[in-house]
């Protein structure tokens, strides 16, 4: 059987013993005839993407010598360049490949490039001209990989030298986007000492570039403790060397981003027993992705907008938040609310207020989670973004509908049974639904308002979009079987149909599409990981509407996973995390691709045009009072976390006592640390 014959078959995931054919097939190669050609190492590189790794000890021990024996080979016999970039454009193609999840054993592919040739292997790969998407799933598929393999020397600074190419090339984006995905892993790894000469150098890498968000950082700080108390305990030259470096990269990014003193109060205990360096501050003395100063390519990072912190799994409420925020109409109206002061109003008042004007990275909105938390949602828990939006929206309309009943009875006039509240205004819309028996043709109609259409996927549907679904809302719906009609005519179940019309189109269209399906078998909420073309405009009557906000769930389950919100201010995209504000590309919400999947719409109606954004001074005097407030806080946090930096740069000038370093990051361990 030919060489190339033999290494096809591993590829049938019925074989087991796929690493073993692979090693026959390689060990033929000294005795093939001819030089393999380079289809032949394409072939090898793809079926080692396919060998699972044992997880049994015997297994295992006998994996990783067929696994040195592969890599022996390899080297012995793919020694040309030409036949080393055919393997490595056979790598990357794989791993750059989104339908792929692929095995790290094929990263052993990467002992044929020398470390010194890593830079140029990079600039190969580069220079092909492959798209975002492929250089960015790349990315994330090795630091996956420098997660949980140990046997390839080359990965770690592969990893490296392939950020620092696209950190040349300004795809900030793709490394933001990337390092928030793996750092907390990649930086709990810094223990182990097999692990810590990989990784560490792509975590340190990773920290010292992010300086104008502080969210990567504040994700490690629950971790710094444990990591430090590992490395002052193993007491070795790497610990130590890593120990030293944490500490100063914490502090001078503690300086770099003041104004959180909840976050960095444990932060800084677990730092008091150590001494930065004199020269701490040199850690960030580096070209930051998000550097603004280059005129031609600006930072998607710095952004000028105000995050909020996650209160324990709440960023199925900060996402919902940051939409109406982004809702100018809707914020507008909240904040110029001069009425008599209801409780949950009062409170959103108050963080819109925050939102526009604080100079904080992120606000704690502790008080809207209090008073807004639907029955049955469970401090701690993941819950549902929509189910909140829709508690949080009725709550407020009844609310303000209340407080003007109760207003209008108290001064003599007539109850008003249709109050238009500010929550009404923005998004309220009015639909008819028409029921006809299809026994004896009775119809009925029934006027509903609504603030939300939520859109159902029809059963095996692929490719749809807003606009189908929304169609598909609108259709007739067949009533029959269980789902028959109550006519009031023949005064029992028949089978009939049912239309519904929207007869008011509202100001802003909310739409959430339908991820989540009941599954009687499991008897949970599963999700439906379906693509939906995101309509930027669609038409509805007479009206045509627009994209401006988009609440993201990313998972596989309504229970758990991420949210977070995609938001357009003009002609500006934004992308709200929790407590970190990105500046997006106006076609990040369109390249979601499943477990990330669109759940909440926000659509504008094309004749109602945004307002401006309100200036402070027309604000009520509460207000007012409110702002000046947090920037008192701010600037009083600010002074302090400076004169805390101070008083340690002023200690560091002092002779250390012994056991203290004074050295950079390349001291002996002896001297390095525990004053």
């Amino acid at each position: 059987m030919a060489v190339k014959q033999k290494v096809v078959e591993c590829v049938d995931p019925s074989n087991e013993a796929r690493l073993q054919i692979i090693l026959r097939a390689l060990q033929g190669i000294s005795s093939a005839q001819d030089e393999l050609h380079d289809k032949v190492w394409a072939h090898v590189v793809i079926s080692l993407g396919t060998v699972p790794v044992p997880t049994d000890e015997t297994s295992y021990m006998k994996f990783i010598e067929d696994i040195k024996s592969v890599q022996n080979i390899l080297a012995k016999e793919c020694s040309s360049q030409k036949q080393v970039f055919a393997a490595l454009k056979a790598l990357y193609d794989e791993i750059s490949n989104p339908n792929k999840h692929l095995s790290p054993v094929m990263s052993i592919v990467l002992k044929l490039i020398d470390e010194d040739d890593i830079p140029n292997a990079v600039k190969y790969i580069l220079n092909t001209g492959y798209p975002e998407q492929s250089l960015e799933r790349a990315l994330r598929t090795l630091c996956n990989w420098l997660t949980k393999w140990l046997w390839t020397d080359n990965l770690g600074p592969l990893v490296l030298a392939f950020m620092k190419g696209l950190e040349a090339e300004h795809h900030y984006d793709i490394l933001m986007d990337v390092t928030l995905a793996n750092v907390d892993t990649l930086f709990k790894l810094l223990i182990l000492p097999k692990s810590r000469k990989s990784v560490g150098p792509v975590v340190l890498y990773m920290l010292s570039r992010v300086q104008h968000s502080p969210q990567i950082f504040h994700k490690i700080i629950p971790l710094v403790n444990v990591v430090c108390k590992q490395l002052d305990t193993q007491k070795t030259e790497t610990s130590l060397l890593y120990l030293q470096a944490i500490v100063n990269l914490c502090i001078a990014l503690m300086e770099h981003f003041p104004g959180f003193p909840n976050i960095y109060e444990p932060l800084t205990q677990t730092l008091q027993p150590y001494c930065p360096d004199s020269n701490y501050k040199q850690t960030l003395h580096c070209k930051s992705w998000s550097d603004g100063t280059n005129a031609i390519i600006p930072s998607r990072y710095s952004v000028g907008k105000v995050g909020l912190n996650n209160l324990g799994n709440t960023c199925y409420m900060n996402s919902v938040l940051q939409a109406l925020f982004m809702t100018k109409k809707f914020r507008n109206d909240v904040l110029l609310h001069h009425k008599e002061m209801m409780p949950l109003f009062s409170k959103l008042q108050v963080l819109f207020a925050l939102l526009q004007f604080s100079k904080k990275f992120s606000l704690s909105p502790t008080d809207i989670l209090n008073l807004s938390r639907p029955p049955g949602f469970l401090l701690g828990h993941q819950h549902d973004s929509s189910e909140f939006l829709g508690y949080l929206l009725d709550t407020l309309h009844e609310q303000e509908k209340n407080v003007s009943t109760a207003s209008s009875s108290s001064e003599g006039a007539v109850a008003v049974t249709d109050v238009q509240t500010v929550v009404q205004q923005s998004f309220g819309g009015r639909t008819i639904t028409v029921s006809r028996c299809d026994v004896c043709s009775t119809k009925s109609e029934r006027a509903d308002n609504f603030r939300e259409l939520q859109l159902s996927f029809p059963n095996n549907s692929d490719n749809q979009s807003v606009q189908k679904l929304l169609q598909y809302y609108l259709q007739p719906e067949k009533l029959h079987g269980d789902n028959q009609y109550h006519c009031d005519i023949c005064t029992t179940l028949t089978d009939g149909e049912r239309i519904t019309r929207i007869v008011e189109a509202p100001p802003r269209l909310i739409l959430t599409l339908k991820h989540f399906r009941y599954d009687p078998a499991s008897q949970q909420r599963t999700k439906l990981l379906q693509r939906v073309e995101l309509d930027e405009r669609f038409a509805l009557g007479d009206y045509e509407y627009e994209l401006y906000a988009v609440v993201v769930h990313c998972g596989s389950s309504v229970d758990s996973g991420h949210y977070y919100t995609f938001a357009k201010d003009k002609s500006d995209w934004y992308k709200f995390n929790d407590g970190s504000v990105m500046k997006a590309r106006s076609d990040d919400p369109s390249r979601l691709k499943p477990p990330e999947t669109p759940y909440i719409l926000f659509y504008g109606r094309q004749d109602n045009a945004e307002p401006e954004n309100l200036p402070c001074a027309v604000l009520s005097n509460r207000l007012q009072s409110t702002l000046k407030k947090d920037e008192s806080e701010y600037d009083s946090e600010k002074r302090k976390q400076s004169l805390k930096m101070y008083n340690r740069q002023n200690r560091n000038d002092e002779p250390p006592p012994p056991g203290c370093g004074g050295g950079g990051f390349s001291s002996t361990a002896g001297n390095m640390f525990v004053c």
